[in-house]
């Protein structure tokens, strides 16, 4: 992102540094920054007339966002809140729309990853409309493998319930039923703030029966 980023431009960032759980930015408020994320975690997410949560995305060191409306100039559709504490790099929209003038590096970059985006949103819509909960569930311990660390043969997933409940917009109940389920069946375990894939075959079996 900043291969070719002018000194002019990168001299006009600043660095914020927020704590855990700070609303970095309010839904329905428009604020004048692009804010690129250097370190932590960040949750994006809705919330209803009836104060209903539905989380959109978890975003990462070197995601950015405030880019839709920077350029629409309207106010977020959605809240940032920082999920552990974070530094994020701010620019002012002026700079930013003079920085995407400038370096065209930047605006194929803006481009490949806004379309990334978009295809990810539009697929977790899809799937959050015609799928079950015990497939997305067991699809998103699936799509979690990757990433996670493994120990004595069996795969550990960060697990809470919480942001689960806000990320498939179901109750934590449901989420439990269908975790005791897999549980019941050895394919789990739980153990504090973590899922334990004991069977992963067994795991691919149950998504593909929802």
């Amino acid at each position: 992102m900043f291969k070719e980023c002018p000194y002019e431009i990168l001299n006009q960032f600043e660095l914020k540094e927020y704590p855990k759980e700070y609303i970095i930015c309010h839904q329905e408020h428009e604020y004048d920054y692009f804010y690129i994320i250097a370190e932590g975690l960040v949750n994006i997410y809705r919330i209803s007339k009836e104060g209903k949560k539905y989380s959109q995305a978890i975003y990462k060191k070197g995601d950015y966002f405030g880019e839709l409306e920077v350029f629409s100039r309207k106010p977020y559709v959605c809240s940032v809140e920082t999920i552990t504490k974070a530094k994020v790099w701010r620019i002012s929209r002026h700079d930013f729309l003079h920085w995407v003038e400038l370096d065209k590096n930047f605006l194929l970059y803006l481009i490949n990853t806004l379309c990334d985006s978009f295809y990810r949103l539009s697929k977790k819509a899809g799937e959050d409309t015609l799928y079950p909960l015990k497939y997305r569930i067991c699809n998103f311990l699936l799509r979690s493998v990757d990433e996670d660390t493994k120990s004595d043969n069996h795969i550990e997933v960060p697990f809470d319930r919480e942001r689960l409940s806000e990320q498939f917009v179901a109750t934590t109940r449901s989420i439990n039923r269908i975790l005791k389920q897999l549980k019941e069946k050895a394919i789990i375990d739980i153990k504090n703030k973590s899922i334990i894939i004991k069977d992963l075959e067994g795991l691919k079996e149950e998504e593909d029966t929802f």
